[in-house]
């Protein structure tokens, strides 16, 4: 197992439950993946992942494709 790296997201477009539900899925389902915490008041979603197997980028790109646009928070 690679070691864990934690990557915190500013995630645009979530406005309810369903919407913290559809990126906590988007992320998960990511191979290397560990967990999820998602805040919908902050805006947040705190990624628990491998690396090289879940790279930034590929976190940024599930959300994409679910229609939330994500940056990296500053020091992630």
């Amino acid at each position: 197992m690679n070691p864990l790296h934690t990557t915190a997201l500013q995630v645009e477009g979530m406005t309810c439950g369903s919407c913290v539900r559809h990126v906590e899925n988007a992320l998960r389902a990511l191979p290397g993946v560990h967990s999820v915490d998602v805040r919908l008041r902050e805006r947040t979603a705190l990624v628990r992942h491998e690396l090289p197997s879940a790279p930034a980028e590929a976190l940024l790109a599930a959300l994409a494709a679910e229609g939330y646009p994500a940056s990296l928070e500053p020091g992630s």
